[in-house]
């Protein structure tokens, strides 16, 4: 009698080894696609967060240390350098500050348009924000008396999206502060 000798793999062994690959391959995918998923949140979140910090640092530094607060406007064209709650008929959210540097220059900061850019009296105009962000902006004005310094507080809030491969990650962060003009002595 001859001995059969097996030399090939049988179907069900076959149909075993097929679907151990396939869940060792889901499982993989599946946390490939989780890892890309948050390292884009991440991305979005600093990239949002970097901005947001660009922009209060830089108009907290030239609002503190400017020659002269020149006002807070809500339309651009009237400016209100008393911030007393009964001037200007107390309102609170202004579009737009104005401070003369000590280089002589006026420079204005504008919330218009969902972006926030400050323009220097040469005209030239600067984004704060990276101008593919969505920002809401707002300023108030403070001062106890006509003789004391103003105080500005910053409000800011910026939105990005950012469509990737695997997700949209969406990145919302509020920023505020406030700012006292330290050299408000010389109006």
């Amino acid at each position: 009698m001859k001995k059969i000798t097996k030399n090939g793999y049988t179907l069900v062994e076959l149909l075993a080894v097929i679907i151990v690959l396939v869940v060792v391959g889901t499982i993989v995918s599946s946390t490939l696609v989780s890892v890309l998923r948050s390292s884009n949140k991440s991305t979005v979140t600093e990239n949002v967060r970097k901005n947001g910090n660009y922009a209060i640092s830089q108009m907290s530094k030239m609002i503190a240390y400017a020659q002269k607060f020149e006002g807070v406007s809500v339309d651009g064209t009237t400016y209100y350098t008393d911030c007393t709650s009964q001037a200007a008929g107390a309102l609170t959210a202004y579009n737009y500050v104005q401070i003369k540097a000590f280089d002589g220059g006026i420079t204005t900061f504008a919330c218009t348009n969902s972006q926030i850019a400050s323009q220097s009296s040469t005209g030239n105009l600067s984004y704060l924000v990276d101008p593919t962000m969505d920002t809401t902006c707002y300023f108030n004005c403070t001062q106890e008396s006509a003789a004391a310094p103003a105080k500005i507080d910053i409000f800011l809030d910026i939105k990005a999206t950012n469509s990737a491969i695997f997700s949209e990650t969406q990145a919302d962060i509020p920023f505020e502060t406030s700012v006292v003009i330290l050299n408000s002595a010389s109006r």
